[in-house]
């Protein structure tokens, strides 16, 4: 497992680390401590919580469009 420090987590998704930060806070991305309390985080949760937040798509279109 490779585990990544918050710059790097955040360079990974293309966001900033204050957002991976606030993310992990509220338990949205999952974050492993270091003895020391730093954030460590695996590029397979990394992975797997792009995938999450991807939307359905029905019939070509967002799902999300489809209810507004």
């Amino acid at each position: 497992m490779r585990l990544l420090n918050v710059g790097q987590a955040a360079a990974y998704l293309g966001i900033s680390a204050a957002s991976l930060r606030s993310w992990s806070n509220q338990g949205l991305v999952p974050v492993y401590r270091t003895p020391g309390g730093q954030r460590r985080f695996s590029t397979t949760d990394l992975d797997g919580f792009i995938r999450s937040m991807r939307e359905p798509v029905t019939n070509g279109r967002p799902v999300a469009a489809m209810h507004g």
